[in-house]
């Protein structure tokens, strides 16, 4: 079996890189000497490159971006890849959500951190195992800002699970100002939020929270384990958590109900 044949784009960034060089090699009609005659490499260096065996030179990727037209997709990538290596992958969502066109969450007991305020965000990061507070609020707000505050923000959808809202994080006063934070969201022209109620019963969401951005027309997904996350960059991976939130929108109250059961948590936190 070809080294190549065991990659695994869905769970590796370096991975990706390699199945991407190849499928654009294959695409503009190139072989992989004529490749290794543009980087001015031999040809067992571009194997190597596409079986993710050696990892894309900078200088190379540039080349390739170039070459394909690929709008720096390859430079971006390798960024990327560094990132998950130090096991940043908050970064790399950071980095993604700046340039996404479109973000849909899920959360099944918190609200999604791009919805929360700084005292909500405060309370939640106390009870994690956070080693810089005053550090991981700066960014989780900076990740809100990045995303709301542009000229023009993505499209946000989010699905908030009833028990996010009934949990106490903090204090009354906290949840209310919360509550009241994600309906002056709601009434923003880009922004959905809808609520998944208790009567909903058993269904997939519940297997954890979900993140789809759509970054330069191409869906990727961020799937939350319990020490770290990553990207799920493979089509047929991507797809299958697409399929989990639209099963979520199926059974999610409709926008103009949800308001009403948001306006009813604020009551209720009164």
């Amino acid at each position: 079996m070809h080294a190549r044949d065991s990659l695994d784009p869905s769970r590796s960034m370096w991975h990706f890189i390699a199945v991407q060089l190849r499928r654009h090699r294959e695409t503009n009609g190139m072989s992989g000497q004529a490749l290794g005659d543009v980087l001015d490499c031999d040809r067992s260096t571009v194997s190597r490159y596409e079986s993710a065996t050696l990892r894309l030179k900078p200088t190379h990727a540039e080349t390739v971006d170039r070459l394909w037209n690929t709008g720096g997709m390859f430079t971006n990538l390798l960024g990327f890849a560094g990132l998950a290596d130090e096991g940043d992958w908050l970064a790399s969502l950071a980095a993604f959500e700046r340039r996404a066109s479109r973000i849909r969450m899920w959360e099944p007991t918190v609200i999604p951190g791009l919805l929360q305020t700084p005292d909500y965000a405060r309370a939640a990061l106390t009870a994690g195992p956070a080693n810089d507070l005053s550090a991981d609020l700066e960014r989780r707000m900076a990740r809100r800002s990045a995303v709301f505050d542009r000229e023009t923000p993505p499209r946000v959808t989010a699905f908030l699970s009833w028990a996010a809202l009934a949990q106490l994080i903090g204090s009354r006063e906290i949840m209310r100002d919360q509550i009241a934070h994600l309906l002056t969201l709601g009434e923003l022209p880009r922004v959905s939020i809808r609520v998944v109620e208790n009567q909903a019963g058993a269904h997939p969401g519940l297997d954890g929270p979900i993140t789809v951005l759509t970054v330069d027309d191409r869906d990727l997904a961020y799937d939350e384990a319990t020490t770290r996350g990553r990207f799920l960059m493979d089509p047929i991976a991507v797809q299958d958590v697409v399929v989990r939130y639209d099963s979520i929108s199926d059974i999610a109250t409709p926008v103009g109900p949800s308001k009403l059961l948001l306006e009813a948590e604020l009551e209720r936190w009164a």
